[in-house]
């Protein structure tokens, strides 16, 4: 159910619940904050005596509140909430923020209570921020109910499961010259999810880009959370931070392909498919968001190192390499007019390095991106570099026509008449200098750390890359199965796991099962040579390990000498009576191999895992996570994901692996698991890629526990 955040972001009536005269602890001091900050509308009290406090009514009892209260901030404790803010609900308050812990997140009990209140609240027409919500403010409107003043004002919206998060960013904010608009910790989400606020705070003309801080989604709202952030990154940026990234921070899912695909790679891979930014440490979150509201995006990835400090240059060009874009070398007209005003022994190729001439003249830095753009217009996006700003106590030669501040505006009138971001690197940026204010305010990033301003101009470069890709429509679902519905029970070998993907229209190469090396031999020469030979080992996930695979085998007497051997190998390592027969399958030869699987998914439904393959597969653990239903542009970007991500393109005379194939062989799978509510997981390990085809040759299917009986 959609949310009407409009009486959270535009109260003209609060009432704080749960309020108390004592000055010691905290809904005076929320209260004292959010009088100082100048809230222009009515304010009321509800608390355990009558009278007033500050000029607001304080009530003793919820029915003897005004009837016109748009928004409740509740401090109550958690037993109290569930028998006081019904009866809040009940005077017509649309919504609440539920400031106090004592729910869910402390265990089952407290999920009961936490259940109670949404509903009785629900109930009387109130929904729910939190609870366990650290506070939230509308600066634009004067409401600030952190308990924190000074807080500085901006256009970053921000939401967040972490009150301290938030702090840190506030604070952050100052050596950085920007601010917020708006704060919300969602808690919980018990009644409210993060991304109501993300669509509230998209059509928010205060607010310009959007941070958010994440741990988790509710169970089953990723759809929603997806569709919701695709539209508002079409407006204006979101950068999100994931919280519990590791399997310490997670306890990450028990099954194999779980563990290939874990939480982190399940919201990443939402994150890119959304055009959600995503960083991965606290101190970039905010750099960031800057830097997405500064600065245009990047439609290349060929970036123009310009500056001064050789040590610097080369740091620059690593970080932006390593962040995924490109430092070429300028064109030799261009490096020819460098010659002409730099000394003999300045860097020219790029980076091009000013040896220090700033000093004099502080403008050197935008008349060298002027040349670079009259003279190689090959270039996307620019790091200016240097010991800018305080060099010497900041002070510039005597005889420059500009100061540092002064020549700030020069960089943004560039950026500005070629829509081309240019990003300043010096390591003073961090200090309250007039030069680096001055660089913000016309639009230039100013950051004391390289790898950060590379990193901004990678986030500017997928921004590009979302806002520019054309509409693609997801709404189709995955193929209907058509196989027979077979228990758990039945589909504990390889054997039955192919036979019933490819009653599902799985590729496999021509199989048979036998229960013998006779058979198997028999069963060789019809299929025709070479052949792989298959122990069929219920319930083991690496046949081989126990000697359980052969491949390559030509005459039917090798065949049946391989089942034999095969067979006193097992019994000597597991037992004979684990060993059930034999597969015989088609050996297709020696190709590319990939690992393709979905899992089931409480946030999403299910999901696609694509990765490196073969037996070496968890020890590599290169695996990419893909939104169901599955297209060729959500594969290709899987792809992309990976470090084995070359392997995939046309490499020594092969073409490349077919994104269409991997997605027809994805939904094929997605509809096997879907169909059967027993199966918890399905992977082809390995698939291999054939020419312009995908031919799984093995498979594994997973079930929820207790379900295979």
């Amino acid at each position: 159910m959609k949310s009407d955040l409009s009486n959270l972001y535009q109260p003209r009536h609060i009432v704080i619940v749960g309020f108390s005269l004592n000055e010691e602890k905290e809904p005076i001091k929320f209260l004292n904050v959010l009088l100082k900050l100048g809230f222009r509308g009515e304010i009321s009290l509800l608390g355990r005596e009558r009278g007033t406090y500050a000029g607001c009514e304080v009530y003793a009892d919820a029915s003897d509140l005004p009837g016109d209260i748009d928004l409740a901030f509740s401090m109550l404790s958690a037993q109290k909430t569930l028998e006081v803010l019904p009866a809040v609900a009940a005077r017509g308050v649309s919504v609440a923020v539920v400031f106090t812990s004592g729910f869910a997140e402390m265990g089952a009990d407290g999920d009961q209570l936490q259940k109670a209140v949404v509903e009785a609240c629900n109930q009387n027409g109130m929904r729910l921020i939190g609870p366990n919500c650290p506070g939230y403010f509308y600066l634009p409107n004067k409401i600030n109910l952190t308990g924190i003043q000074d807080i500085p004002a901006g256009p970053v919206g921000m939401i967040s499961q972490s009150g301290n998060v938030g702090i840190t960013l506030w604070d952050q904010a100052s050596m950085l010259d920007i601010g917020f608009s708006a704060f919300v910790g969602v808690g919980n989400q018990a009644d409210v999810p993060i991304h109501d606020h993300i669509e509230f705070l998209g059509n928010d003309e205060n607010t310009k880009v959007i941070a958010l801080y994440l741990e988790g989604l509710p169970a089953g709202q990723g759809a929603r959370f997806l569709s919701v952030c695709r539209e508002v990154s079409k407006k204006k940026p979101i950068v999100a931070l994931k919280g519990g990234r590791t399997s310490g921070g997670m306890r990450a899912a028990q099954s194999h392909t779980a563990a290939m695909s874990s939480a982190s790679k399940v919201y990443s891979a939402l994150f890119e498919d959304c055009g959600v930014i995503e960083v991965h440490h606290l101190e970039h979150l905010l750099p960031i968001c800057e830097v997405l509201y500064r600065c245009p995006p990047m439609k290349g990835n060929r970036v123009a190192i310009v500056g001064s400090g050789g040590g610097h240059s080369t740091v620059a060009t690593d970080e932006i390499e390593i962040s995924g874009l490109s430092v070429p070398e300028f064109n030799q007209e261009l490096q020819a007019e460098f010659a002409k005003r730099l000394p003999a022994y300045a860097p020219k190729r790029n980076p091009v390095d000013m040896t220090g001439g700033f000093t004099r003249d502080p403008s050197l830095f935008a008349q060298m991106t002027t040349l670079v753009l009259e003279h190689d217009k090959s270039f996307d996006g620019f790091i200016n570099y240097g010991l800018y700003g305080l060099w010497h106590g900041g002070e510039v030669h005597p005889s420059s026509p500009y100061t540092y501040a002064s020549a700030a505006p020069l960089l943004g009138s560039i950026q500005a008449a070629h829509q081309l971001p240019i990003i300043f690197y010096t390591p003073y940026a961090y200090q309250n200098d007039v030069s680096f204010t001055a660089l913000r305010q016309a639009g230039i990033p100013c950051y004391a750390n390289l790898d950060i301003a590379a990193l901004g101009l990678s986030s500017l470069h997928k921004r590009h890359k979302f806002l520019s890709c054309p509409a693609v429509s997801y709404s189709s679902s995955a193929p209907a199965a058509v196989g027979e519905m077979l228990t758990p029970s039945d589909m504990l070998t390889e054997a039955s796991a192919i036979e019933y993907l490819t009653s599902d229209g799985v590729r496999f190469p021509k199989f048979e099962v036998c229960l013998t090396p006779a058979e198997a031999a028999q069963a060789a020469a019809r299929i025709g040579f070479p052949i792989v030979l298959k122990a069929i080992l219920p319930g083991v996930l690496h046949k081989s390990d126990l000697g359980g695979v052969v491949t390559g085998i030509t005459t039917c007497d090798a065949t049946k000498q391989a089942a034999e051997a095969m067979a006193l190998q097992i019994a000597s390592a597991i037992g004979a009576a684990r060993h059930t027969g034999y597969l015989v399958c088609e050996d297709v030869g020696k190709h590319r191999e990939l690992f393709v699987g979905v899992r089931t998914d409480s946030l999403l439904g299910s999901v696609g895992l694509i990765g490196f393959g073969g037996v070496y597969a968890e020890a590599v653990d290169d695996t990419s996570v893909c939104i169901m239903p599955a297209t060729p542009e959500r594969v290709t970007e899987s792809l992309m994901r990976l470090r084995s991500a070359s392997m995939w393109g046309e490499f020594r005379g092969d073409s490349s692996v077919s994104a269409a194939g991997i997605s027809e062989l994805l939904n094929k799978l997605n509809g096997s698991l879907l169909r059967n509510p027993a199966v918890s997981a399905i992977e082809c390990n390995p698939v291999m890629s054939v020419g312009s085809e995908l031919i799984a040759v093995d498979a594994a299917i997973e079930f929820f526990q207790g379900s295979a009986k």
